[in-house]
This record gives structure tokens, sequence and C-alpha cells, in this order.
């Protein structure tokens, strides 16, 4: 039986049906030459038919055809040239004209894996040079004619003319989109570009303002590896749009053939060459494009999915088994020193560079401090104090104490506190590490029992550091309880603080810290207490007067060759006040936690999934794609989430548990869209309320901006927003600084036709944002509300 050829089978998947082709192949005209021309000019297409007719009058059993010997009436005119390219062993394609149906045509048939000759009439010089620009016909090569009898003879000599490639590249999953550019960035343009940015693929690109040309062999390798192949053709009137149309046509048509999901934009409306006027999309809002895309973008999942030959089954109850782990790092000591991720401030921080640690709310803080100090064995040769006060401690040292002193009296008070209470909590340390050795080693006993009596001499023993704190904070109380605060004295507040002798504990204690390998102090949660309603002067006092005591502190170790490290660890915004209130700033090195590093987001989330999840293999994207849809609304499911938080540890944790519970609980193997979406809608009623909290704490007099902003558009002009804050009472004089602290929180960021920018993203530099928009050339800032809060605020 003979075999039976694949092209003259109906093929499985066919653009234009968008599923199983839907043609009869009962009856394609076979043909040993079959002609593609464009039907004008006249005198052209009448050449090509009478050295058609020439030739049948000549042989009749060596058969050549031209489209318009095809039955097309009532019928889809491609379809009915789909066939007849299928059936036949030759495509010979006039291309003198750069007709778009034609070139379409002939990377059809190239797609088919159909031999084909190219040929044009020499004696045309209308488009010659927009032809040698598009550079796929000076490597696939074309013959020229002048007459039907040269034509004749040209096909007769190609008669047995073999396909030019001879492999077939392997498909490229890992990117598996191949996008053909527009060479001016229209806002369409743009807009396709950064939809396949934030989609979940990589992907290629033909960019001929990168590459002005593209040869015949590359245009085959790049859409024959490809899933998926995307054209973005501009209108007619712009500069190098025949060019590139020509291009884009040439390419899909390729694309088509071979079976892959194609997506063509055209920009503006107008009629479209009849081959592919059913599968391109014509636009005149750019906006509707991410809408378009998301549609190829879910094809493209599918098909790598269906033929990933790895996929291995979920396990059963996976998202009930997934536990990401607390948001909170000092929920989660133990489990978190499996899976913390050592990003580059922890790098600096653990080199001893980085006496301040900055972060907002949720971007870490905690996490670098048990990070650092789990470097550290508790049986090893640093002396390693770990202090995280409980905050209540302060407001009775800032209302009883500090309110009585001058500010003077202040910075000596707080620094003298500060200075005894860690050479306490060090020697405690090194008791604490010595004594069982001083125990068992009678030699020992007598240098460790002469520092342990000190150091009892001192405070209450007992208890932990926020008790110690308290005593010490008590003892001042005690001191001057009703003395006027004009007649304290120095001296006074001194004897309170140090109660003893504190030279001669220093100096045993520098004795035996030469036995070390130097000390290190994290101080977290310092900013803990400070008052909900408003950060006070005397807050920051405190911060500069820890900072000012462990210089002192370090200098006296110094002096004695010992190591000391210090780090620090507070919220951006109140480091922003230091900074503010501090007449030597710049003195203190510090490291701000940014998480901009997107491969360091996957690696945290990575390592928390597995973590009660081991089986789950592969890579961030394998897994990823093993639990969650990969697109939601032409985006990636991940970049989608990501632009949904600040890109802080614990918003992205947060947003993801969500997304995993609502899923579990609807009995979902995998979180898919409509999942996502419902999460989205908790967790934005979740930020906003962290945020109004979060601004009140600062700035206890900036009314509740909120309702202000319910049912607005996401960007508004720099008047609709005034107009808001004026709605809930923010005075004229105040709008600036109101609007500044939502720049600075992420409510507002700065709208742009490019891309919006958030304060996150300029470590919170204000100024750089307005800056920036300045430089694009727009004399008016429009604002734009964080996609965050939208879902809470039905933007």
């Amino acid at each position: 039986m003979p075999e039976i050829d694949p092209l003259l089978v109906p093929p499985e998947y066919c653009k234009y049906v968008g599923g199983n082709c839907d043609q009869s192949f009962n009856n394609i005209k076979t043909s040993n030459v079959f002609f593609i021309y464009p039907s004008n000019p006249v005198h052209l297409a009448n050449t090509i038919k009478e050295a058609v007719s020439t030739h049948q009058d000549d042989d009749g059993k060596n058969i050549w055809l031209t489209w318009e010997d095809l039955s097309v009436g009532g019928q889809v005119i491609f379809c009915e040239i789909c066939k007849a390219m299928r059936g036949s062993k030759l495509i010979v394609a006039n291309i003198t004209d750069m007709n778009f149906n034609v070139l379409f045509e002939l990377g059809y048939a190239i797609g088919l894996r159909k031999p084909v000759l190219p040929v044009r009439d020499s004696t045309y010089e209308t488009r010659k040079r927009q032809f040698d620009e598009i550079g796929i016909f000076d490597t696939l090569g074309y013959d020229q004619f002048t007459n039907s009898v040269n034509l004749t003879d040209l096909v007769n000599k190609k008669h047995g003319l073999s396909f030019p490639m001879v492999t077939q590249p392997e498909l490229n999953k890992n990117q598996p989109i191949y996008f053909v550019r527009s060479p001016i960035d229209t806002d369409g343009s743009l807009k396709l570009f950064s939809c396949l940015k934030k989609s979940w693929f990589r992907f290629r690109t033909f960019d001929s303002r990168e590459t002005p040309r593209l040869s015949f062999h590359d245009a085959y390798q790049q859409i024959l590896s490809s899933v998926s192949v995307v054209a973005h053709l501009i209108d007619p009137e712009r500069t190098g749009a025949a060019v590139h149309n020509a291009r884009a046509a040439f390419v899909c048509g390729m694309a088509l053939a071979a079976g892959k999901h194609v997506l063509m934009f055209q920009e503006g409306t107008l009629i479209q060459p009849i081959d592919y006027r059913d599968v391109i999309i014509p636009y005149s809002d750019a906006n509707l494009i991410p809408y378009f895309a998301e549609t190829i973008l879910r094809e493209t999942a599918d098909t790598i999915q269906s033929i990933d030959e790895t996929h291995i089954p979920l396990p059963t109850g996976l998202l009930e088994r997934i536990d990401l782990g607390d948001a909170a790092a000092e929920n989660e000591i133990r489990a978190l020193n499996t899976y913390f991720v050592k990003t580059p401030q922890f790098q600096q921080t653990r080199q001893g560079h980085a006496r301040i640690v900055i972060g907002r709310k949720g971007a870490g803080k905690t996490a670098l401090f048990y990070g650092i100090r789990g470097q550290f064995s508790p049986k090893g040769d640093k002396v390693v104090i770990d202090l995280k006060p409980e905050g209540h401690q302060f407001t009775r040292l800032r209302e009883i104490v500090l309110a009585k002193l001058s500010e003077g009296l202040q910075l000596h008070t707080l620094t003298a506190f500060w200075h005894y209470l860690l050479l306490l909590e060090i020697t405690k340390k090194v008791i604490d590490k010595e004594g069982y050795f001083a125990y068992q080693k009678p030699e020992l006993f007598e240098k460790f029992n002469e520092l342990n009596l000190l150091y009892e001499e001192q405070l209450n023993p007992k208890g932990d550091f926020s008790e110690r704190l308290m005593t010490l904070i008590d003892r001042l109380i005690e001191h001057f309880p009703d003395k006027d605060p004009g007649t304290i004295q120095t001296f006074e507040i001194t004897n309170a603080i140090y109660h003893t002798d504190i030279g001669n504990l220093s100096r045993i204690l520098f004795d035996h810290l030469q036995d070390f390998d130097g000390v290190w102090i994290l101080f977290d949660n310092i900013d803990k207490g400070f008052p909900t309603h408003g950060l006070q002067k005397a807050d920051i006092l405190i911060i500069r007067c820890l900072l000012e005591a462990t210089r002192k502190l370090q200098a006296a170790m110094g002096q004695h060759n010992i190591e000391c490290n210090t780090t620090i660890f507070i919220r951006k915004d109140v480091f922003d006040h230091l900074v503010d209130l501090t007449p030597d700033r710049g003195k203190e090195t510090n490291v701000n936690l940014d998480w901009s590093d997107i491969e360091l987001i996957k690696e945290l989330l990575l390592k928390r999934i597995r973590y009660k999840v081991p089986e789950l293999k592969g890579s961030f994207e394998d897994v990823w794609a093993r639990i969650f849809d990969p697109h939601v609304h032409g985006e990636s499911s991940f970049g989608y989430i990501l632009s949904r938080t600040f890109l802080r540890p614990r918003d992205i944790i947060n947003f993801v548990r969500k997304c995993v519970q609502v899923a579990a609980s609807r009995g979902h193997s995998r979180v898919n869209v409509d999942d996502i979406l419902n999460a989205e809608a908790q967790f934005s009623v979740d930020m906003l309320g962290e945020l109004r909290f979060e601004i009140r704490d600062i700035y206890p007099n900036v009314p509740d901006f909120a309702t202000s902003f319910l049912n607005a558009e996401s960007a508004m002009s720099t008047d609709e927003v005034n107009r808001r804050l004026k709605d809930v009472g923010v005075p004229d004089d105040q709008l600036n600084e109101v609007k500044n602290i939502l720049l600075w929180f992420s409510f507002l960021g700065v709208h742009s036709s490019e891309n919006d920018r958030y304060s996150y993203e300029v470590f919170y530099d204000t100024a750089k944002l307005e800056a920036e928009n300045k430089s694009r050339g727009s004399s008016e800032i429009s604002y734009v509300i964080h996609p965050a809060f939208r879902k809470a605020l039905t933007v």
C-alpha cells in the first residue's frame, strides 16, 4: 500500500479555525508547479498566465496551476490555496512587487517544507531598494525573468528542485516565543513588548534596529524552533512600514504552515491582505493589546505542557501540603535556618560593613537579624549579643525620665544608659560562655568569679534583657522622682546609671575578651515601641545615642585589640527621620534591604515551597508552573503577583499563601486565574489596612486618605489628587507634603506611558521619581494608585 503524503492529510491544528482543519482533502488538485502572484500589475500577472498556458499546450502531463485556476467560489480562498500548495511539487512565487499576500504564501510554502522558486522581473526598479532591505531573498535566492518565455525556461530548468533546508531545529522550550518587533516604538509596540516581558515566558526578538536584515536561514531556525510567533505590523504611512510589514507577512506565513501559534497585530484599521485578513488583529487603542495577547500566551503554555516529556503528575494533596512559613521571622526562627536567603545585604552585613540595616516593615530586617546570628555557633569563639527589647520600656524612659531633662542632658543620659547596658550584656554573655569551663577547671575559677561578682553588683542578674532594661529605667526613675528638672546635674545622672565603679568592670571584662574572637552586637526592635500616633524627637534621640554608645564601646575595645561589630536594624521611615535630625549624618555605614533582584525572590519562594514538599524538583519556573496557572490577563502569574506588592518578602509570602489557600479550599489541584484574583481581593484589603496604620504611626496628623480614592481612576492628574485630598480635609498648604508622604509609602506612584514608577524602585527617593518624569518631557506630574490597593478601593 503506497505511503500517504502527510501534507495531503488535514492538519491537526489550523490557526484559521483555532483547532483541527475543517477542510475536505478528498479532491485536492495536484500539480507539478503551482504559481502564486499578485493580480496587479495586470501585465505581470498575464505574463505568468501566458507561461502556464503555453506549457499546458505543449505538455498535458506536467501540470502547472495558478491560484486563479482554483475553484474558489463559495470556498475560503486561502484554504484552497493551502490545499493546492500541499498538492504541488514546486511553488513558484512572483515577488517582483513585494505583495504581502504573495510573501505570506511563500512563507507558508516554506513552512510546509515545499521546494520554492522565488522569481522577479528584473526590469522593475520601483521597490528594488525596499526588496533588498527585507534581507530574506539575498540568501534564499531568486531567479529573474522578463517575459513568459524566460519564465517557462526557468521553471523547466528547476524541475526536481528540493527543499532548501535539510534539518529541522529542535523546539526551544526555554524561549518559546519569537517576536518580530516593529522598527518604531509606537504605543502599541511598547505595550506588546511590555506584555511579553511580563509574561511567564522568555522570548527571542528580531529588531531591525539591531539587525538590519533578516536572513532566510535565521528566520527558518527561529520560527521552526518556536512554539509561538508574534508580529507587530505598523501603519503603512509610517517610515519603514512597507519593508517591516512585508517581512512580518513572510514570517507569519511560515509560522502558520509549521503549526505555530501566531499573533499578528496591525496598528490602525485598514483593509488587510486577504490571506491573513481573518487572523490579524487590528487595533486603534493600544490598551487592548494585553487582552488579545493573553490568548497566545495561554496557547503557548498549553502546548509546552503537552509536549513536556518530563511532566510528572502533581503529588496528591499538593496545595494542602505547601506551607510557606510565617511571614514574620520572629515566629519561625528554627525553620528560617532552612530557607534563609543570603542576599548581598546579608553578605555585606556579615562582613561587618553595615552598622545600620534599613528596611520598610516586612522587608526582612528580622530575618536578616536571625540570619546573621545563625552564622555563629553558641559554643563558638565569637561573643554574640542579640538584643530585642519589647518596646514599652522606652515609653517609660521617654515620658518619665527624658521629659525632665534638657536636650544636652538627654544626650548624656541616653549615651551613658546604652553604654552601661551594653557593657553589662557583654559581661553576662562572657559569663554564660565561660561558666561551664570555669567550674570544671579550678585554675580558671578565680578569674571567672571576679567578673561574675562584679556583674551581680550591677543589676538584677535574673530575667532576660527586657527585664534588665526595665530595672535600669526604674533605677533612674527612683533616683530623681520629683526633682526640679533645672536642678538635675550631669554627675547625678552618671551616678544613677553606673551605680558602682564601671571602670573596674570594663578593665576585667576586656581582659576576659582577649580569650575570644571579638564581639558582635545585634540590636533589633528598637523602633517597635515607638508611639503609634507619631514619631517624636526623643525616639530618634534614643537611636542616636545607641549608635554613639556603640561607637565609644568599639573604640575602647579597639584600644585593647578586641574586634567589635555592631548592627542595628531599623525601619526605613525611622532612619529618614534619624538622618534629618543628626548633625553628622553620613557617619554610619548602612545597607538598604532591597528585593529588586527577582532571582532572589524566586529563591526565597522556592526554598519555602520545598520545605514541606521536597519532591518538587527542577527550577523555580518548573515548580511554579506545576502549582500556578502561568498567566493572568496576559501577564505571567508570578509577575502579576509581584506587581501587586512592594517587593517585600512579607507581602509576597502573604499573597502567594492566600492564592494557595483559596485554591486548596476550592478543591483545586492547581492555583488557577480565578483563585489568584480572589486572593488578590483579600490581599488588597489587608495591604490598605496595613498602610493606613503605618502612615498613622509616623504621621498622625495626616487624615485617613483612603476613602477619598474610592472608585477613582488608577491614573490621575495632580489637580485630581489635590481635589481628593481636600475632600478629606487636607489644607491647601499641606497638599504637597501629604502627596509626598503617599509617594514615599508607595500608595501613589508617578504615571507615564512607558511604565509606572514607585518609590521602592528608587530607594524611596521621591524627588528622583519626579525628576524622572520631567526628564521624559512631562510638564506636569501624573500620579497612579499602586495595583496593591486597587481592588480594595474598587479602582
